[in-house]
């Protein structure tokens, strides 16, 4: 008896269904009547990915299970007349996306957003871009771009016709800054708390600099850090997260390994001054630029502690700079979209 019950209440537990498709447009008929031909799809959790594919400004579908919306999705796309679907990060059921797409005559597109080094870390990394190329191979995707600079030739030396294709700079809406205080030098260790993120030796160089206070979304589990004064966030929304940004005195962004960060752009965009590693394409062809926002020892608390100070020293003029310079790479970046997905240039 006990067990019939046991059997019935197993019966009724059924696993939660995956969430609905986030669209960033009103609804597909309304995207019927415009002249967009190209839709993305990304992760909705995955935050660096899915605001690198807003800023390509193509409608843009968030799911967590693209095997699960592969109808919903095609018959969206075939109403609409859209004819290019560009797969961003490669979330999970990505490839029965692809290849049902291409299938029925769309055009396909993958772009992805990691390094070598990751893909030789994370066995889970290298697996996709392994499965990605074969899709590229067998014709189920029509391109392959990265986001990381230099991936392109290394890639075409081992035999892959792979595309360049940088993130353009987030958009950021006019957000009041949050009242932190003023008794301190405000700095955001922003990133995710995880080994390549190098959030430890980042608040380690935090508490060499004088009255500095240290904000991060996740307070690392390392005792030694009690004498430092950390503010702990937690995973806030992409518009808070911004706006936490904007509302700091400095932030470092000392990774190890990187694809094209964006946390650099967002804060540089905001008007406040980011150190980060010379592990991307920002910055580096303005020398001076670069080497007052970049730092070489990402592993040395000393070395980025002293980087920041000059980048604090210099913060007027940097800032502007910066920004002079996204408003440049953008435009670039904007370019090596639309030849990757096949648009011509507004006129």
């Amino acid at each position: 008896m006990i067990l019939d019950r046991a059997k019935r209440l197993v019966w009724k537990i059924r696993p939660a269904a995956p969430p609905l498709p986030v669209l960033s447009f009103e609804s597909w008929e309304a995207l019927a009547a415009t002249d967009e031909s190209v839709v993305q799809v990304c992760h909705p959790d995955w935050r660096g990915v899915r605001t690198a594919a807003y800023s390509f400004d193509s409608p843009t579908v968030e799911v967590s299970d693209a095997r699960r919306w592969t109808d919903s999705i095609l018959e969206g796309m075939r109403g609409a007349g859209i004819g290019t679907l560009v797969v961003q990060g490669f979330p999970p059921g990505s490839e029965h996306l692809l290849r049902a797409a291409r299938s029925s005559g769309i055009e396909t597109r993958c772009l992805l957003h990691s390094s070598p080094t990751q893909h030789g870390a994370e066995a889970s990394e290298a697996a996709v871009v392994d499965t990605v190329l074969q899709l590229l191979r067998e014709g189920a995707i029509g391109r392959v771009g990265f986001a990381k600079d230099g991936l392109a030739e290394a890639f075409e030396a081992l035999g892959f016709a792979v595309s360049y294709v940088p993130n353009r700079v987030p958009r950021l809406a006019g957000l009041p800054p949050m009242d932190l205080g003023d008794d301190c030098i405000d700095v955001g260790v922003l990133a995710e708390s995880f080994w390549r993120k190098n959030v430890v030796t980042q608040l380690c160089a935090t508490a060499l600099l004088p009255r500095a206070r240290a904000h991060v979304m996740q307070r690392p589990a390392v005792r030694y850090l009690e004498g430092l004064e950390i503010v702990e966030h937690g995973e806030l929304p992409w518009q808070q997260f911004v706006q936490l940004q904007a509302s700091v005195d400095l932030n470092l962004y000392v990774t190890l390994s990187e694809c094209q960060p964006l946390t650099p752009l967002e804060s540089y965009a905001a008007g406040v001054p980011c150190l980060f590693s010379r592990t991307s394409v920002l910055f580096r062809d303005d020398r001076e630029l670069w080497e007052l926002t970049t730092v070489d020892e990402a592993d040395n608390p000393r070395a980025i502690a002293a980087a920041a100070e000059r980048l604090l020293e210099h913060a007027d003029q940097v800032v502007p700079r910066a920004q002079s310079w996204m408003q440049a790479f953008d435009g670039r970046a904007a370019e090596s979209w639309r030849a990757f997905v096949g648009v011509n240039p507004p006129t």
